[in-house]
């Protein structure tokens, strides 16, 4: 394993090992990773032993970000261009997994995972844009979204939920 997927592995795992700890302080039915692998990216189990796939995906802090952080004053947050772009990444995001999922295993539903590590968006700025977020598809139970709100604290959502909502 070259450098590259080791680095890869290790922000999946970290993806993952958050997801659970956020995840089941709020669910009943709690989780636990059976195993890391390849399409999907981790299984995950149930208390009923019910496994299901994890697909896990971040949006980074990229160098488009770095420039706006850069442009702007510590007061200022940026305008409604970048944050529909923002969305517009959250959507490419989900329908480019979708298509991806077909090539996955189906012995178990899947979900995806979307880790937000942006630096400039947070997790009430996608719920203050729920109107531009567009429904998954369907081919995943759950479209989670994992994001800070510019605390320590990670905030876990289901895509679905929130654009049924808006």
């Amino acid at each position: 394993m070259n450098r590259h997927e080791m680095e890869k592995k290790a922000l999946e795992q970290t993806a993952i090992d958050l997801f659970l700890e956020v995840y089941n302080r709020n669910h009943e039915s709690s989780l636990s990773l059976v195993r890391q692998q390849e399409k999907p990216d981790s299984v995950l189990e149930d208390q009923m032993h019910h496994q299901v796939g994890l697909e896990v995906t971040h949006l980074f802090y990229d160098s488009e970000e770095a420039r706006l952080m850069m442009a702007r004053s510590e007061f200022l947050k940026p305008g409604a261009e970048e944050l529909e772009s923002f969305i517009k990444v959250i959507n490419d995001r989900v329908r480019s997994k979708e298509d991806k999922l077909k090539d996955y295993s189906h012995e178990y539903p899947c979900m995806l995972l979307i880790r937000n590590l942006s630096l400039l968006f947070g997790m009430s700025d996608v719920l203050g844009r729920k109107d531009v977020l567009q429904l998954p598809g369907g081919q995943f139970t759950h479209v989670w979204l994992l994001s800070r709100d510019f605390t320590p604290d990670w905030l876990l959502i289901d895509l679905y939920d929130i654009v049924r909502l808006a």
